[in-house]
């Protein structure tokens, strides 16, 4: 299941505990006021979102626009009780309906990212009434205007890059000069001076590897943010058991689509800079990560 409709601007608090047949808004994202009839229409053409829809059938009503000065909320009517806090928790332990309305949300949020830029909300988030989102727009209105200027014509690239440590460690015991006169010194030492420069040799060549490992990443960070309007560093991922890659660098990167082809060619140059390395790159996305660091920075 992706996470990634979870990293967002604040869209606002959840709704409250609710029964009986009360309309609330569920929020998938801030983009500017624009004809999007179309864009909404290729979101709607999916899977059912359900959950909260407002007819008996379990159809869901279709998406709207709730226009707030130059922005536009893009939402859909839902049934408050859905998303009461009991409901919620009870839907968290089914992965597969919850998997499909992540997919739901981030398939409308696909669909006007196609269109034009767009401030992706916090997954689950739900307005009891119209007037508390405005009330959450209006102080942020000028800013969020500028951050969509800033992500128009912009999407999102993920990269993982990995690193067969024995390989590194192998060429690093190999080429570096420093380990090299070691080697010379330990095969004309007598045993125990060997003994010490055994353990010498054995502890440059992993500080070695770690030094060669972080420079690596950041050379390809590097290498690659040139090609990016904007670009963040990542926590990488556990390394499991008796693995024999390490990840190296998790990135994200904002990119124009006027340079995304070099971007790509960027990815795989930095593989083919040396042995032992592995990339994987996803993309185009919506700016999930870029929206919500944006949105931090305009409190």
């Amino acid at each position: 299941m992706t996470s990634r409709a979870q990293t967002s601007i604040e869209a606002g608090p959840a709704a409250p505990e609710t029964g009986g047949a009360a309309k609330g808004w569920y929020l998938y994202g801030i983009t500017r006021r624009a004809p999007l009839a179309a864009a909404l229409a290729v979101a709607d053409d999916g899977p059912a979102f359900t959950v909260g829809a407002m007819s008996p059938a379990g159809d869901d009503p279709p998406l709207q626009l709730l226009e707030f000065g130059g922005l536009a909320a893009v939402v859909r009517p839902v049934l408050l009780a859905e998303f009461s806090l009991a409901v919620v928790q009870e839907r968290q332990r089914s992965a597969a309906v919850l998997e499909e309305m992540v997919r739901s949300h981030n398939r409308v949020v696909e669909a006007v990212h196609a269109r034009q830029a767009i401030l992706p909300a916090k997954f689950g988030s739900v307005y009891a009434d119209t007037r508390d989102l405005a009330s959450a727009l209006g102080p942020e209105h000028d800013a969020l205007l500028r951050q969509l200027d800033r992500l128009e014509g912009c999407d999102e690239w993920a990269v993982h890059l990995y690193a067969d440590s024995a390989v590194v460690r192998k060429r690093i015991a190999a080429e570096d000069p420093a380990i090299r006169l070691l080697r010379e010194e330990y095969v004309a030492a007598r045993p125990g001076r060997a003994y010490f420069l055994d353990r010498q040799i054995r502890d440059e060549v992993e500080a070695a590897t770690r030094e060669a490992l972080v420079t690596i990443a950041q050379t390809a960070f590097d290498r690659l943010a040139e090609h990016a309007v904007a670009a963040q560093v990542n926590p990488a991922g556990p390394v499991p058991e008796n693995a024999e890659e390490t990840e190296i660098l998790r990135a994200s990167f904002l990119v124009s689509r006027d340079v995304a082809a070099r971007f790509e060619e960027g990815v795989h140059s930095t593989v083919d800079a040396g042995e032992g390395l592995r990339c994987d790159y996803s993309g185009p996305w919506p700016p999930y990560s870029f929206a919500a660091r944006d949105a931090e920075e305009a409190r």
